[in-house]
């Protein structure tokens, strides 16, 4: 006993409590999902933000606490800062709008630093993969991510990555990076197609659709497995489904079904509770400026 206590006293005790508290903080949030206050949860997310960032201060490679400041500042990023701007965008105040695209541009940057800060816990020589060019990229991706488990990590690094890029359409260096945003997507999705319900399909669709040169067919291929995958269930991926392949296809009529199909859902998944306002919050701006998109 007095054995214990004196290595208790010579480890760093704040480190220990970092760490050990780090199950607790990874069980809690999954309650935020189940949140049904828009409001309540937006302004608690800067203060999770952070908090996590100051305890990643104190035991930075804990891999807890990594994954969920990534998915903190995606959520808070996607689902307030970048929904300000577009309400911004809808009453016509463009520097608004564009102040706000920097702001959740910087937060998703963020975001990607971490998650891929967390890889690097995993594998050596990211960095000098990427330079090297997408090939490269690609096999080290396939060589050192090889678990089902890996596809939580590489989702969200390719994720945050990702909209950073859909948020600074304007600079050019950044877009150039979108094909290894996607080949992190693509990894988490050969690992496993059915993390964060679809989530991963559901990105390859959206890019398929809205890149330059994307085929039309091969997103819908790719909306339609999401969708059946998910059970019409994650009203995310039908707002998605909406905004980027109706629009791009020019089907008035499927984007009007499809957001309406949004809007009337009930309470189809306690557990994506969140996220489903987040959606039914789009549709519906969406569907008030139906004439700017048709």
């Amino acid at each position: 006993m007095l054995v214990t206590a004196a290595g208790l006293t010579g480890c760093d005790l704040t480190r220990f409590t970092a760490n050990s508290t780090a199950g607790l903080f990874e069980r809690a949030s999954s309650a935020s999902e189940g949140m049904w206050d828009y409001e309540l949860a937006g302004d608690a997310l800067p203060a999770s933000i952070m908090q996590l960032e100051g305890l990643l201060r104190v035991v930075p490679d804990n891999e807890i606490y990594l994954s969920l400041l990534v998915k903190a500042y995606v959520a808070y990023g996607y689902g307030w800062v970048e929904d300000e701007a577009l309400e911004a965008d809808a009453r016509g105040d463009y520097l608004a709008y564009e102040a706000g695209l920097d702001r959740a541009k910087l937060l998703y940057l963020r975001a990607r630093d971490v998650a891929q800060h967390q890889m690097g816990l995993h594998a050596e020589g990211m960095d000098e993969r990427i330079r090297q060019g997408l090939e490269p990229f690609e096999t080290w991706l396939k060589r050192n991510f090889r678990d089902r488990e890996d596809a939580e990590m590489l989702l969200w690094a390719g994720y945050a990555w990702g909209s950073a890029i859909n948020s600074a359409t304007n600079d050019m260096a950044l877009v150039a990076d979108l094909p290894f945003a996607r080949a992190l997507v693509e990894r988490s999705v050969a690992l496993d197609p059915e993390y964060e319900y679809a989530a991963g399909i559901t990105f390859l669709a959206v890019v398929e659709a809205e890149s330059l040169g994307g085929d039309l067919d091969k997103a819908k291929v790719l909306f339609d497995q999401a969708i059946e995958q998910t059970e019409r269930r994650s009203l995310l991926t039908l707002l998605s489904y909406a905004k980027s392949y109706a629009i791009k296809s020019r089907d008035r009529d499927l984007f009007v079904s499809v957001l309406s199909e949004v809007l009337e859902a009930g309470d189809i998944a306690p557990e994506r509770r969140l996220s489903n306002i987040l959606a039914k919050r789009r549709a519906e701006r969406l569907l008030r400026r139906i004439n700017d998109f048709f």
